[in-house]
């Protein structure tokens, strides 16, 4: 049977193994190709991970420095590139001297081992390294902007083979910044140090009761590094059960701690949509771009100047017979004045009070001067006592029109170490505002001023705010440049053209350690922003926050002013507005509301993560 056999028959099958062995191998190449890319991609994720940490870090670094004036926080200067490998020492180490992005890189697993030209040459490890101004994503001025840039060489299993190469580049980049923004207010405690032996950054005791209506998620931040950042004690109650866009619940910041609230519900209520935030990101001091008033341009009133044998004022700030306000007197219950004033209703004009403004029956000596006033629209600017409501005054805003109508409102800034004082039986039923004579929130009395700004629309009028008032009502203005930011909607976010309004309360920021107070009898109301904040802004003259510095040490020399707000027993104080001061204290009894505007934005500066 062989005979039939030829040549090709001791060939056959070769084909096949020819076949088998090309697959084998194409399987083997896929199969390492496959490992390495995977390999690669996982490690190229890993870098990409810590470039975007390294870049925030410099970043939230870089704002730091430019919010607070201070330099080289990160231990880097922004503007001036550097590379990692070459900062000493090379550690993430507690206490590093390391640029904030080094330190921050080596703690995801890059500590720069290699110097650029090593990266370059194709040596194994990493370099990490930081670029300014370079390019810029679309729409962001090059100058704002932050470049990480982590290279790393890592080894391959099978591509070597192929490529004659032991080491892959793998390459991720971050860019981020600093951006203005516009974003809601909450309450803003800003001390970023205190509490010191004497009061927490925000302290709230005895029986008083705070409740936040409206606005922002987040309602109170606390700016605070210290542990005991905040003390509520007592039977005080911090109540954000109706806080928030939808009236759920909000929340409360605080940087430092404690880490856990108050006792809930008793002490701390955030309701369903709300809770407690610790560590919480500090939010910087939202008014730092507004320019402080000046008293250029305005009559100078300097009421009572009779002088004692030492030579000192007598009656600072006081206002009578001898010494008549601008507007002089007006009938009781006219103009929006009490029907108790006696035929001394004064009547108030805006301008440069170089001894202050104080009403009430202890002024100065205690001598007869003004207990009840109205107050036409328009700045204040305040030297001496400030502006003192003492036992059985009444203030109240003016009937529409006069010399200074357009504000809508008034705006009360504190010279130098000027306060306000608010005294816990100003504004009381018995001797001081009228019961009878009620200011109505929605139009005002009888005519003028609604706590809206648009006094004709009741939509406009909170609803959890009663619709009269017996006691000091104060309106800050509607317009100008310390009136509704996004008046008109011409901000972003848009707002209701013409319903916030805008700064009531604004001390001078040169000014450090100073106490200001208010409280009152009866129920009584201020809508507007109060803001006591002191910091050195001696390097743009004072005109805004720009530049203010933080404390270097425990307690200042800087964020000293403390705004203490007491509600006076089967009183209820209603706020309608921001509250940005350095430290903050709340007590005496009764009840403190406080509405905030989801639509009250102010530019605020932030790091951002651009690419």
């Amino acid at each position: 049977m062989n005979q039939f056999r030829t040549s090709r028959d001791a060939e056959s099958g070769q084909a096949m193994l020819f076949t088998l062995l090309g697959l084998g191998l194409f399987l083997i190449g896929a199969m390492a190709f496959a490992v390495d890319m995977g390999y690669l991609w996982f490690n190229r994720q890993y870098a990409q991970t810590a470039a975007d940490a390294a870049c925030t870090a410099g970043a939230m670094d870089w704002l730091k420095d430019s919010v607070d004036g201070v330099t080289n926080n990160g231990h880097f200067a922004p503007g001036t590139n550097f590379d990692c490998n070459s900062t000493t020492p090379n550690s993430n180490s507690s206490g590093t001297t390391n640029p904030a992005p080094c330190v921050y890189a080596a703690l995801n697993g890059y500590p720069s081992s290699l110097t650029q030209a090593q990266a370059t040459a194709g040596n194994s490890g990493d370099n990490v390294s930081v670029i300014f101004n370079g390019a810029a994503p679309p729409g962001v001025a090059s100058t704002n902007v932050m470049e990480v840039d982590v290279t790393q060489n890592i080894p391959t299993f099978f591509a070597g083979l192929l490529r004659g190469r032991t080491t892959q580049t793998v390459t991720a980049i971050a860019k981020c910044g600093i951006q203005r923004d516009s974003a809601p207010i909450p309450l803003i405690v800003l001390d970023p140090v205190n509490p010191t032996s004497k009061i927490s950054a925000f302290n709230i005791q005895g029986k008083t009761d705070v409740t936040i209506y409206g606005g922002p998620q987040q309602s109170i931040q606390i700016n605070s590094s210290d542990p005991a950042a905040v003390t509520v004690g007592g039977s005080a109650l911090v109540d954000l059960s109706q806080g928030g866009p939808s009236n759920s619940g909000s929340s409360m910041g605080v940087q430092g701690g404690p880490t856990t609230p108050p006792t809930i519900p008793s002490n701390f209520n955030p309701g369903t949509s709300g809770q407690w935030m610790s560590p919480s990101t500090a939010i910087p001091d939202p008014l730092q771009n507004v320019l402080s008033p000046t008293s250029t341009g305005l009559t100078t009133y300097a009421g009572d100047t009779s002088t004692t044998g030492g030579g000192t004022l007598k009656n600072q700030g006081e206002f009578d017979t001898s010494f008549p306000p601008p507007g002089g007197w007006i009938a009781d219950g006219t103009g929006g004045c009490s029907a108790k004033g006696g035929g001394q209703c004064a009547v108030f004009w805006p301008g440069n009070y170089t001894n202050g403004i104080c009403l009430g029956n202890s002024c100065g000596s205690g001598g007869g001067g003004a207990q009840y006033a109205v107050f036409q629209e328009g700045l204040y600017y305040l030297g001496g006592v400030g502006l003192e409501l003492l036992s059985d005054s009444c203030a109240r805003m003016a009937a529409s029109g006069g010399p200074y109508a357009g504000w809508g409102g008034v705006l009360f800034y504190f010279s130098g170490t000027a306060t306000l004082n608010v005294n816990s039986n100003s504004g009381n039923t018995t001797s001081g505002c009228d019961s009878a004579q009620t200011y109505s929130t929605k139009t005002g009395y009888p005519t003028g001023f609604g706590v809206s700004c648009d006094s004709n629309s009741s939509t406009h009028v909170p609803s959890n705010l009663p619709t009269t008032l017996n006691g000091n009502v104060l309106l800050a203005p509607c317009t100008g440049t310390w009136g509704d930011p996004f008046l008109a909607g011409g901000g972003t976010p848009p707002s209701n053209p013409g319903t916030q309004r805008g700064i009531l309360f604004f001390q001078d920021r040169s000014a450090t350690g100073v106490q200001s107070s208010a409280g009152g009898g009866g129920t009584y109301a201020m809508a507007g922003t109060f803001y006591f904040h002191s910091c050195n802004s001696t390097s743009v003259s004072g005109t805004n926050g720009l530049g203010c510095n933080i404390p270097t040490s425990t307690p200042g020399p800087y964020f000293l002013n403390t705004l203490t707000m007491t509600g006076n027993s089967g009183g209820s104080a209603y706020i309608l507005g921001e509250i940005i001061t350095d430290n903050l204290a709340l007590g005496g009894g009764g009840s403190i509301y406080m509405d905030l505007d989801p639509s009250s934005a102010r530019t605020i500066y932030k790091a951002a993560l651009y690419q």
